[in-house]
């Protein structure tokens, strides 16, 4: 496999690490909303896009799933 490079991410790993909090705070205002209503929807679909995001450019399929490095 080639490997790829991403000339203005620099660290993908750093990069997608510091939207952490930005995916938790998502997926607190999901758990506030109706399940499958559209706010629900949206929220749940911003969320598999990050992940979707993160795993294009780090290859982790698991990268929100795994801890962060201590």
């Amino acid at each position: 496999m080639v490997k790829v490079r991403y000339t203005g991410l620099g660290d993908a790993r750093a990069t997608f690490e510091t939207l952490r909090p930005f995916r938790g705070a998502i997926i607190a205002m999901r758990s506030r909303c109706r399940p499958f209503h559209t706010d629900y929807l949206v929220l749940d679909a911003l969320d598999k896009a990050l992940i979707t995001a993160a795993f294009h450019f780090t290859r982790d399929p698991d990268f929100y799933s795994s801890k962060p490095p201590s």
